[in-house]
């Protein structure tokens, strides 16, 4: 079997780092009414105030984002974007009631759109409807199919996107079968390291592929030391730390089998002070500028194992209390 995959963060990212590119690929006619040349404001904690815990699950994404229309008028347009992984009946419904709830919050209408990232090809909602006694509404929203999309046209105009949705889509087919999974991935990280993208798309793109696409110890090993032959074949982009950790992983188990044993303890050190950057970088990521409250209980955890564990745990845990529950009490 394959482990979880992390629909939830890795969207989440992709929503924060490629908004322009998503945008204009699941959604051109919304994408080409914003001035991308202004500052757009992702609106995460108003958004948590508006929805509450028990209504958000660990296969959806909702965000809310302000930006700037292009037609010279000041009024700021507000997207709320749900990206689903599965089918979910309660879509319609959820949507009309996030919708009046952003409108009763800012007293502005919101543009409403759902990414409809499921594997079920007829499962198309795109409006909720409710009336009794005369009385009615019907509420409409633009759907975003990711089965529908020519991916590969996308790939070739360079869209960072795309290659997101490759993997995606790789992870739904290949449930269950990790060595077909390895090899996928294995194949999109070539092509994309090849691609002639900017670092910073290929380093993102690299994380999100990393996150839904993960693998059982055994397949990881694998990948890792394919991984490590290839960076003899070809430059390596510069990487964030927790890019680095993985692809140093790759390099060294590459050259034996199995895990290596006996570590000095000069490398031991090194691979402990690797994971607690890694860490505290996918905190700031997940939870923004707030996580890095946690940075010395974070560096007061020295075993290797269990930095491996909270890595796995920070894609899956619900808040940062949740998150923060789960380290060591401060000594």
């Amino acid at each position: 079997m394959n482990e979880p995959v992390q629909y939830d963060a890795a969207w989440k990212l992709t929503l924060e780092q490629f908004l322009p590119q998503f945008l204009s690929l699941a959604f051109p006619d919304i994408a080409a009414t914003i001035d991308w040349s202004a500052p757009f404001t992702f609106l995460d904690t108003e958004l948590q105030e508006i929805v509450p815990d028990s209504d958000s699950g660990l296969m959806r994404v909702d965000k809310l984002v302000e930006v700037q229309r292009r037609d010279g008028i000041a009024e700021l347009l507000l997207i709320h974007a749900e990206v689903q992984a599965q089918r979910d009946d309660d879509l319609p419904e959820r949507m009309f009631r996030y919708f009046c709830r952003i409108m009763d919050r800012f007293k502005r209408f919101p543009v409403s759109v759902a990414v409809l990232a499921d594997p079920v090809p007829n499962w198309r909602p795109s409006h909720f409807r409710t009336g009794e006694l005369g009385c009615g509404v019907e509420f409409r929203f633009p759907i975003c199919k990711l089965s529908d999309l020519d991916v590969e046209l996308w790939v070739a105009m360079g869209n960072p996107v795309a290659r997101v949705i490759q993997a995606h889509r790789l992870a739904q087919a290949t449930g269950g079968r990790p060595v077909e999974r390895r090899q996928g991935k294995f194949g999109l990280v070539r092509n994309l390291l090849t691609s002639g993208m900017s670092d910073r798309e290929i380093r993102e793109v690299f994380r999100l592929m990393h996150w839904l696409l993960a693998l059982p110890p055994a397949e990881e090993l694998s990948f890792r030391q394919d991984l490590g032959r290839l960076g003899k074949e070809i430059r390596m982009p510069n990487m964030s730390n927790y890019d680095r950790v993985v692809w140093e992983e790759g390099r060294v188990e590459g050259r034996v089998e199995g895990r290596v044993e006996g570590r000095s303890q000069g490398r031991l050190e090194g691979r402990v002070s690797g994971l607690q950057e890694a860490l505290m970088e996918l905190v700031e990521i997940r939870f923004g500028p707030s996580g890095l409250l946690l940075r010395e209980r974070i560096e007061e955890v020295q075993n290797e194992s269990e930095l491996r564990r909270l890595t796995r745990s920070i894609f899956i845990t619900t808040s940062l209390e949740d998150f923060s529950r789960q380290l060591p009490p401060s000594r």
